[in-house]
């Protein structure tokens, strides 16, 4: 069903296909998270050796003379260095509204950053609040582009809040924006405003009406939980998906990397130039870097993606191994995504999983034997009254020969 032709024919994947990445800035943006800039940098090499060629990041002057100085260090520190991938820097300075301008202007903005190394530069257009704004905006539009075509440069365009705008005026903008020269145009439903069917129609839409058909994202937040569904969806409309590694990001979080990716490649045939084997790795690394730990139930890197407890999970880990094929209650090896399975011995238990084991350790066992070792494990998970109530297989597999021996001693000694 995943790839019968008569869904496949309603795609219309961009061309080529390629991610866009935030999961820098966004990490930047993450409350409490505790990254160091040496951190940043281990991530980005991370995100270039794992195949991402587009990242996006944010630089701020929030009405002030400076940049935010975080901000302002991570352009720096990733500006400087080649990760693999094209950097495009976001920088509130670069356009206002047409009304209302920043004490920092164009001009300095670009060359402050083209003097740091950016050569990919993001002016985000906003509502202007009326007919002399919007002449105003286009006009400085205008010129950011003979500025930055001077230096050799280009740009990507972001817009913020698409699916609340006025669809028209959004249009027009982006048309201006694609006849003077816009490599990319990055839209972000920043509020989530969009559920998966409705964000296709959108990116459809919106494709049809451009003068030309030029390269564009779309960025989405996981309000409802529905932050994967929608970015594949504005994909399969055209949409390049903007992702960050486990959905790092203020709010709800964003659509994550690794979920994204994995669903592109297994159930839609995608190819998307990243590396599955790397997205274990990525995640812990972002936890590591950031001090936020990956919730547990996270689909394809969290603890429990692939842990087995129930009885017949774990019956078939320890008979099969943990990259027996096909894998135990899931439709994607743990392997393929840099992950391994494993198994626990909670309060769920069977004799036959305990007979299973001691076969697995090579004990021929008698029934009492194994009636015995399935009441040491259970006892041993019952006295535990703290989360997590479990007893990991290293652990379970001490515990059983230890019995076991103590057993035969006993045995002997009768």
């Amino acid at each position: 069903m995943n790839f019968d032709d008569r869904l496949h024919s309603t795609y219309d994947w961009p061309t080529p296909f390629s991610l866009i990445d935030s999961t820098l800035r966004k990490t930047l943006f993450t409350a409490g998270a505790t990254t160091t800039m040496d951190g940043f940098v281990r991530i980005a090499a991370a995100l270039g050796a794992a195949g991402v060629r587009e990242e996006s990041i944010n630089i701020n002057w929030g009405g002030g003379v400076s940049p935010i100085p975080n901000e302002a260090a991570l352009v720096q520190a990733l500006a400087s260095t080649e990760f693999g991938f094209r950097l495009n820097v976001y920088a509130d300075t670069l356009l206002s509204d047409g009304e209302n301008y920043q004490q920092v202007g164009m001009q300095q903005t670009v060359d402050l950053l083209h003097g740091w190394g950016v050569r990919t530069f993001a002016p985000g257009i906003v509502p202007p609040p009326n007919a002399a704004a919007k002449a105003r905006q286009y006009q400085d539009l205008e010129e950011f582009f003979a500025y930055i075509q001077a230096l050799e440069s280009d740009a990507t365009i972001t817009l913020a809040n698409v699916g609340r705008r006025d669809f028209d005026e959004l249009v027009e903008a982006c048309n201006i924006a694609v006849e003077l020269g816009a490599r990319r145009l990055d839209l972000m439903d920043s509020t989530s405003s969009l559920g998966p069917e409705a964000m296709k129609l959108f990116v459809r839409t919106f494709r049809e009406r451009l003068v030309r058909d030029v390269p564009i994202t779309m960025h989405v937040h996981d309000d409802f939980g529905l932050g994967t569904a929608t970015a594949i969806a504005a994909a399969t409309a055209g949409a390049s998906p903007d992702v960050s590694v486990s959905g790092m990001s203020y709010r709800a979080g964003f659509a994550a990397l690794e979920e994204v990716v994995l669903s592109l490649e297994v159930l839609y045939g995608v190819d998307t130039g990243i590396e599955l084997s790397s997205l274990t790795e990525l995640a812990h690394l972002v936890a590591r870097e950031s001090s936020i730990a990956i919730p547990p139930m996270k689909p394809v890197v969290g603890e429990y993606a692939h842990l087995k407890h129930m009885p017949g999970d774990v019956l078939g880990v320890i008979t099969g191994g943990p990259d027996v094929f096909p894998p135990v209650s899931s439709c994607v090896s743990p392997s393929v995504v840099g992950g391994t399975a494993e198994w626990v011995w909670d309060s769920l238990s069977t004799e036959r999983v305990a007979g299973a084991l001691l076969e697995s350790l090579d004990i021929d066992a008698t029934a009492a034997e194994v009636s015995d070792i399935r009441n040491t494990l259970d006892c041993a998970v019952a006295q535990i009254d703290t989360y997590p109530r479990w007893i990991v297989a290293e652990d379970a597999i001490a515990l059983t020969r230890n019995r076991i021996e103590e057993l035969r001693m006993v045995a002997g000694h009768g």
